[in-house]
């Protein structure tokens, strides 16, 4: 009984291997096809994490440099709604990410709740406050620390 297993599978040889390179194949394929499909997603929610970073840094930019000295209330309604749509985009779409990425958007998300409206605060003598100067310093670096991330995040895909 033996010989005849051995006799089949010497007969059959090229069609055994056939049907492992196949199943090997396809495998493979489809690890690589995942694979391919996780990083295009992570690319995407980078890259719009990394606009949606500018549109923040604008917005704190403009409620420290603009807002601080007079403006009409829709301009800082305005400034409110971009800025918190946007960090919390940010915060969403870095907690898809592989780390670094989750951290600092939690990060970024937190300071701004913190300090977004210490931003236009000016003091006795009409200057910005240490308040907002801090609020200033504080949320520009999470901003850059969140760029880093998703760079590095970038970086480490194939």
């Amino acid at each position: 009984m033996n010989i005849s297993i051995l006799k089949q599978i010497h007969n059959n040889a090229v069609a055994l291997i056939s049907i492992f390179i196949a199943v090997s194949a396809l495998g493979y394929n489809t690890w690589r096809n995942e694979t391919t499909e996780e990083q295009r997603n992570i690319r995407h929610a980078a890259f719009r994490v990394l606009e949606d970073l500018g549109e923040v840094q604008e917005v704190v930019d403009s409620r420290f440099y603009y807002l601080a000295f007079g403006s009409e209330i829709a301009a800082e309604g305005e400034l409110r709604i971009r800025g918190f749509g946007s960090v919390a985009m940010i915060r969403d779409l870095m907690s898809l990410m592989p780390a670094p990425g989750p951290d600092a958007g939690r990060e970024l998300h937190e300071l701004w709740l913190n300090h977004f409206s210490s931003l236009d605060q000016l003091d006795v003598s009409g200057q910005h406050s240490e308040a907002a100067k801090d609020a200033e310093r504080e949320l520009t670096q999470a901003v850059r620390q969140a760029r880093v991330a998703v760079l590095e995040v970038l970086r480490s895909l194939e």
